[in-house]
């Protein structure tokens, strides 16, 4: 049998109750971590914590605001207390409503910035604290390939995730040498577990066989291979990878799409 990566380790995950989060706790539980999540979203914390624990996972929640002052040092704190070390954190929880650049005012600047950058910021500045203390650790970001691509909606949302890959990079750099590497992974199209069934559906084909071309491997992706990445970045396997925004999107922002296209009619554009 082969031995679990991150046995013995510690790790805390924001925004763990549903998508990409709850596919990172339990892919970190299953190479034997244990897992502590923070969500605000008690309906659905409560009810991924009791189907972990139904399957002999070692997950705890914290129930948590982030938006609130002084919540992410809070939360680090609580999970050394609940735990007694941390070894991971992973930031995943995000903020904020999608709107059109126009739709942009102070209030949903200050909502798209407060969990996505700022918590994060705050979060993994006082985890480095407690790792360096600790001998150690790894900080994995969960950014957006919107870092680097402009879509017609939602700058916040661009920005922030932008903001995350110089997080990233930044805290890399000054939490380096105390043992703790600082990465992230940047997501392309993903499709999450609760929306898997109406996107296979019948109902979305053409919708489904748009998004599909846009990626040379002619699929998309799934919350379970982003948890992967997220695995890989927090494990030995990846010891002298520091500093890095890993793209897993497929290669879709690799294809020049004007060259889709061609393909689909075999005509000049």
């Amino acid at each position: 049998m082969t031995p679990s990566r991150l046995e013995g380790k510690v790790a805390l995950v924001t925004g763990g109750a549903r998508g990409i989060g709850r596919n990172i706790v339990k892919a970190l539980s299953a190479e034997g971590a244990r897992v502590l999540f923070a969500d605000v979203d008690a309906g659905g914390a409560a009810g991924t914590l009791e189907r972990f624990r139904a399957e002999g996972r070692r997950v705890d929640w914290l129930q948590i605001d982030l938006r609130a002052e002084g919540a992410p040092v809070q939360m680090v704190h609580d999970a050394v207390r609940m735990a007694g070390r941390l070894d991971i954190l992973v930031n995943n929880a995000r903020s904020g409503r999608r709107v059109g650049f126009l739709e942009e005012d102070d209030r949903t600047w200050e909502e798209g910035l407060s969990v996505t950058l700022k918590a994060s910021f705050f979060a993994t500045q006082e985890a480095v604290r407690v790792m360096s203390a600790g001998g150690g650790g790894s900080i994995v970001s969960i950014g957006s390939i919107a870092a680097f691509m402009a879509c017609r909606e939602s700058p916040v949302y661009h920005i922030a995730k932008a903001g995350l890959v110089q997080m990233t990079r930044y805290f890399a750099v000054h939490a380096g040498p105390h043992g703790v590497r600082v990465n992230a992974v940047l997501p392309g199209f993903i499709v999450q577990d609760e929306y898997r069934g109406r996107y296979e559906g019948e109902e979305n084909a053409e919708y489904r066989r748009t998004a599909e071309s846009c990626h040379p491997g002619g699929r998309t992706g799934f919350s379970d291979e982003v948890a992967a990445a997220v695995v890989f970045l927090c494990s030995q396997d990846a010891a002298f990878v520091n500093g890095h925004s890993l793209v897993v999107d497929g290669g879709a922002t690799l294809q020049e799409q004007f060259g889709l296209l061609r393909r689909h009619d075999g005509k000049e554009k």
